[in-house]
């Protein structure tokens, strides 16, 4: 398993939007590297640990629709 993904990559793995990680970048909820100063790099683990802080609980849920 590669540690880390791009943008492309996590989109087609998560099933999640690229604007959705672009927001979550600029928001500074997921850590983005870019090492060939061009494109993002995520951690896999950071992904997964973002992905479960968005928990569902009804009223109540951190999820903001915008």
């Amino acid at each position: 398993m590669k540690n880390f993904l791009t943008i492309k990559e996590a989109v087609h793995k998560y099933s999640i939007g690229k604007n959705t990680f672009y927001n979550a970048i600029h928001k500074g909820e997921l850590k983005a590297y870019k090492p060939n100063c061009r494109d993002f790099l995520l951690k896999a683990t950071e992904i997964e640990e973002w992905i479960e802080g968005k928990v569902y609980e009804g009223r109540t849920s951190k999820c903001q629709i915008s």
